[in-house]
């Protein structure tokens, strides 16, 4: 995630300001570029044809029952040791 530079705290204090159908209004211009975001995000991963490619195999995999295959959070995150 790129740094906001300040610039939450300077949105949230414009808000502040504001009347409730304006914050209405930046509320859902909010969600959209988020929901944006998530989607050309989405893009990005389908445009990568290798990785297209694994995520297919994974789940293949596991509706084939190879589930030896997997790991859980818990295991994922002792080897990042997070």
């Amino acid at each position: 995630m790129a740094k906001t530079g300040g610039y939450k705290e300077k949105l949230l204090e414009e808000v502040k300001s504001l009347s409730e159908d304006r914050i209405r209004a930046v509320a859902d211009f909010a969600a959209y570029l988020r929901e944006r975001e998530e989607w050309e995000e989405t893009a990005e991963i389908l445009g990568n044809k290798g990785m297209v490619r694994e995520i297919r195999k994974s789940r293949k995999a596991w509706s084939d029952g190879k589930k030896e295959r997997f790991l859980s959070l818990g295991e994922m995150k002792a080897r990042l040791d997070v």
